[in-house]
C-alpha cells in the first residue's frame, strides 16, 4: 500500500472503530458478529453437507472456502501487516486478540467465500449470507481487529476463489457431458 492509501485506510478505520463504545446495542451486535458469525457459517456449511438434497451446494461452498483460506494464508505469509491495536494507541479494542498479522481478514474471507459460493447455488440464501458476511466484515474494524483494507482484501480473495471454483465446476460438467456423449 502506498502512504496515501494507508492513511485513507487508517482514517476509515478510525471512523468505523470510533463508533465502538457509543451504543451498547451496536457494540453487542458487532461483538456477536465477530465472535459467533463465523460459527453460523460453519454450521450452515455442515448442514448443507449433511443434507443429501443440498450436498452439492455444501461441496461448492466448502471448496470455495478451502481455496479462499489457502489464498488468504499465502497472502498473509507474503505480506505481514500489524493489527491496528498493535500500531496505534487510540484503538477502541472491544475484544482481546492475538497480535498476529491482520492482512487479509480470515473471518471476512471465510464468510464471503461461503456466501459468494452459495449465490451460485441458491440466490436467496446467498444474498442473505452476503448481508451477514458484510456485517462480519464491518465488525472486524469496529472491534479493533482489522483495517478496512484487510476486510476488502478478504472479500476480494473470496470473490476470486468463488469465480475460480465456478469456472472449474463448469469445465468439469462440460467434460463429464462430453464423456457421456462419447460413451453413448
Amino acid at each position: 500500500m502506498y502512504k496515501g492509501e494507508r492513511e485513507m485506510d487508517y482514517r476509515l478505520f478510525e471512523w468505523i472503530n470510533g463508533w465502538a463504545g457509543k451504543y451498547g446495542w451496536l457494540d453487542l451486535l458487532m461483538i456477536v458478529m465477530t465472535d459467533y458469525g463465523p460459527y453460523l457459517f460453519a454450521i450452515l456449511l455442515g448442514v448443507l453437507l449433511l443434507l443429501k438434497k443440498h450436498r452439492s451446494g455444501g461441496i461448492l461452498a466448502g471448496c470455495t472456502l478451502a481455496l479462499a483460506l489457502s489464498f488468504s494464508f499465502m497472502i498473509g505469509q507474503l505480506w505481514e501487516r500489524a493489527r491496528p491495536f498493535v500500531t496505534h494507541d487510540n484503538v477502541n479494542l472491544l475484544l482481546s486478540k492475538e497480535p498476529n498479522a491482520s492482512f487479509p481478514s480470515d473471518h471476512t474471507t471465510g464468510a464471503f467465500a461461503i456466501a459468494f459460493a452459495l449465490c451460485h447455488y441458491n440466490k436467496t440464501l446467498g444474498n442473505i449470507l452476503l448481508i451477514l458476511a458484510l456485517l462480519i466484515g464491518i465488525s472486524r474494524p469496529y472491534v479493533g481487529h482489522h483495517y478496512p483494507g484487510d476486510v476488502f482484501a478478504g472479500m476480494t480473495v473470496a470473490f476470486l476463489a468463488a469465480q475460480l471454483v465456478q469456472y472449474g465446476m463448469k469445465r468439469f460438467r462440460a467434460r463429464s457431458a462430453n464423456v457421456s456423449e462419447t460413451a453413448s
